[in-house]
């Protein structure tokens, strides 16, 4: 069953707290197709609403990845255990990329380093500086991302609370 795309946009109050509206579209149409419905729906959500809708819009698609082999449930597994990446597009901007819920064992022994010699963790560096032959990744301003700076373990708090 196909899930289709969303589209959404956030509004912010005069306290310039933040909230979501989104609205799903269907599957196989252009990039053009979804923008331009995309502003027709922001200039209609903008008639109706106090408060302000941010310009960058978002728009969701669904991918399957129903073929991912070795996605189990590990009991030590914690979200909040980040393998953060830096790498440089070729304008020497900098390009994060955080993965919750780090393989702990990828760790470098007394220190925060992630160990880039490590066949998967070296598998991901190479797909995100070179891609997969038919998608490379980029940076925001769509530069092809060119070299790593650092790849350690960070902790983050998830944002839920635990009980």
């Amino acid at each position: 069953m196909p899930i289709s795309p969303k589209i959404t946009l956030k509004i912010a109050d005069n306290d310039n707290d933040p909230a979501n509206t989104s609205i799903r579209v269907p599957s196989g149409l252009t990039i053009a197709q979804y923008g331009a419905f995309a502003n027709a729906y922001a200039n209609l959500v903008d008639d109706i609403v106090l408060g302000r809708v941010d310009p960058k819009g978002t728009m969701t698609i669904p991918v399957d990845i129903s073929a991912l082999t070795g996605n189990t449930l590990d009991p030590a597994s914690d979200v909040e255990q980040i393998a953060a990446f830096q790498f440089l597009d070729t304008n020497g901007e900098p390009v994060d990329i955080n993965v919750p819920g780090l393989l702990l064992a990828d760790v470098v022994a007394g220190t925060d380093g992630l160990n880039t010699a490590d066949t998967e963790i070296a598998a991901f560096i190479t797909l995100v500086e070179t891609g997969d032959g038919t998608v490379a990744p980029s940076s925001v301003a769509e530069a092809d991302i060119v070299s790593l700076v650092y790849a350690r373990k960070e902790t983050r708090a998830s944002g839920r609370k635990r009980r």
